[in-house]
């Protein structure tokens, strides 16, 4: 039997429609045995996000980037939680 895999779901709120769609695909990779990293639910109100990125995106086996152009700018100019993904995932 082979071992659970994980996934680091990286993205970025750009709107509540967005965010639903991420959730959506995270339900589908956990539905499919994958365990998945999401804030949306393993980041509770006053915990750290950069602790949550920190402990979880280099232990994945796979990182999801779900880009946008909102995501590429934030991810090239190292704004915001993608620029901090960004900079652990490089």
């Amino acid at each position: 039997m082979t071992a659970t895999k994980s996934a680091f779901i990286s993205y970025s709120w750009d709107d509540d429609t967005h965010k639903s769609w991420v959730r959506a695909l995270a339900e589908r990779l956990v539905a499919n045995g994958v365990h998945v990293h999401l804030d949306q639910w393993d980041v509770q109100p006053g915990d750290s996000l950069t602790l949550f990125m920190d402990r979880n995106l280099p232990t994945a086996d796979f990182v999801l980037v779900v880009t946008t152009p909102s995501y590429a700018t934030k991810s090239l100019s190292r704004a915001g939680g993608v620029g901090y993904e960004a900079q652990i995932i490089t």
